[in-house]
C-alpha cells in the first residue's frame, strides 16, 4: 500500500514520527512535491475563505497527492502532543474539515492521537490503527518503537543547530533532491503572452548590501544574529514565506524556536500568571521570551499568517517584552497575496535598524 501525506501543516514537526511508524508497518508514505503556485491556487479554490494560509496549502497538497496515484491519504487528526496541552483548534478540525479537497475515490486513513493523558492512550490509538491495516500487534508495537526514535533523533538534530533540510532529509530523502533541482514548469503570461517561471514572483532576490561596513564592525568579526520565531510550517515553508530564511543568512545569523531546549522554554514560561494550553503558541513564547533576554540575539523577527488565534496572543505577549527589554522586534504577516517587494523593503529596513543597534550605537562623535 502507498500512502499519502500531505507537505504542510504536521509534516514541518512529526514527519519522522510517522514515517517511522509507517517503516515499522513495511508500509510506504509518499509526500506530496513542494509548495509552488500550483498548489497554492488549488488549495485557494477548495478551502473555506476564513480560515488561515496553512490549511489553504494543506488542501493544495492533498490535491497534490491525488495526482500521485496513492492508495489511500493520512490524515491524523492530532489532538495533543504532551500533557495538559493541545493543539491548534483549526488542526483539531481535521480531517473533516479539508473532506472537499480529497479527491473523488481516495481513500483517507485517519486516527486520534492525544497525549494529553499520557503516552499509553497514543499506544492504544496507534495500535487499533495498525490492526484496522491488516497488521500484528507486535508490528505495531515495532512501528511505535521506530516512531518515537525517529522522532527523538529529528528534534535533537534540530537542537544541535542542524537545519530543517539537512535534518528532515534524513527521513524524506526525496526532500534534499527537490530542494537542489527545483523543476518549474512554465505558464504563459496573461498580459504579455510570455512564458515564465511559476517561481518567478517568489525568487529568492538578494537583499541590498547597504551601506559598507566600517572599522566598528569589522573589529567585531561577526554577523547578526536574528531570532525567526513562529510556526515551523511558516518559518520552513520557503514558498509561503518568500524564502525568507535564505533572504535573511545573506546578512545575519539566523536562530529558531527548535534549537532552543525545554528546559529554557520553560523557564521562559514562569512569568505567566496562566499557563498556556496549545501546544505549538508554548513553545514559540517560551522560545521567543528567552530570545529576547538573550544578549547574543540581536533581534527577533516573529512570522506569523493572517487570522492565526494563537499567534494573537503569543505575538502580543513576545512584543510587549521586547519593548521593555527594548529588544529590535519586527512582525511579518504572511497570507495568500504577500508581495515580495514589500516584505525585502521590510526586512532591509530591520536590518539595517538592528546593524545600527548592534554595531554602531556607541560611536560618539569626538566633537561636542
Amino acid at each position: 500500500m502507498k500512502i499519502g501525506y500531505p507537505r504542510a501543516v504536521h509534516y514541518y514537526d512529526y514527519f519522522p514520527f510517522w514515517a517511522g511508524f509507517f517503516r515499522g508497518l513495511d508500509l510506504e508514505l509518499v509526500t506530496s512535491p513542494l509548495t509552488n503556485r500550483k498548489v497554492l491556487e488549488r488549495g485557494l479554490k477548495k478551502a473555506s475563505d476564513d480560515t488561515c494560509l496553512p490549511i489553504k496549502l494543506l488542501t493544495g497538497h492533498i490535491q497534490a497527492l491525488g495526482e500521485l496515484k496513492v492508495d489511500a491519504l493520512f490524515l491524523p487528526r492530532m489532538v495533543s502532543v504532551e500533557a495538559r496541552t493541545y493543539l491548534c483548534p483549526k488542526l483539531l478540525g481535521l480531517p473533516e474539515s479539508v473532506l472537499t479537497a480529497v479527491p473523488e475515490g481516495l481513500r483517507i486513513l485517519t486516527l486520534d492521537l492525544n497525549a494529553r493523558h499520557g503516552q499509553r492512550q497514543v499506544w492504544r490509538a496507534l495500535r487499533e490503527f495498525a490492526v484496522s491495516l491488516g497488521k500484528t500487534p507486535a508490528e505495531a508495537r515495532q512501528g511505535y518503537m521506530l516512531a518515537q526514535t525517529w522522532q527523538k533523533r529529528y528534534e535533537s538534530m534540530r537542537r544541535e543547530g542542524r537545519s530543517f533540510i539537512e535534518s528532515m532529509s534524513e527521513f524524506d530523502p526525496r526532500l534534499l533532491g527537490e530542494v537542489r533541482k527545483p523543476e518549474p514548469t512554465e505558464t504563459s503570461d496573461s498580459s504579455t503572452g510570455a512564458k515564465r517561471s511559476q517561481f518567478e514572483d517568489r525568487a529568492a532576490a538578494p537583499l541590498a548590501v547597504g551601506r559598507i561596513l566600517d572599522s566598528a564592525r569589522s573589529e567585531s568579526n561577526r554577523m547578526l544574529k536574528i531570532a525567526l520565531v513562529g510556526h515551523s510550517y511558516l518559518t520552513q515553508e520557503t514558498y509561503a514565506n518568500l524564502n525568507l530564511v535564505k533572504k535573511l543568512e545573506e546578512r545575519a545569523e539566523v536562530r529558531f524556536i527548535e534549537e532552543v531546549m525545554p528546559a529554557t522554554i520553560a523557564e521562559g514560561l514562569q512569568g505567566l500568571r496562566k499557563s498556556m494550553f496549545w501546544s505549538h503558541a508554548r513553545k514559540i513564547l517560551g522560545a521567543g521570551i528567552s530570545y529576547v533576554h538573550n544578549e547574543a540575539v540581536d533581534g527577533i523577527i516573529y512570522l506569523t499568517c493572517f487570522g492565526c488565534g494563537t499567534d494573537s496572543m503569543s505575538q502580543d505577549m513576545v512584543a510587549r517584552i521586547a519593548r521593555q527589554q527594548h529588544k529590535p522586534y519586527m512582525v511579518l504577516t504572511l497570507d495568500e497575496h504577500s508581495g515580495e517587494a514589500g516584505l525585502v523593503t521590510r526586512l532591509e529596513a530591520f536590518l539595517d535598524m538592528t546593524e545600527r543597534r548592534a554595531f554602531y550605537e556607541s560611536d560618539l562623535s569626538a566633537h561636542g
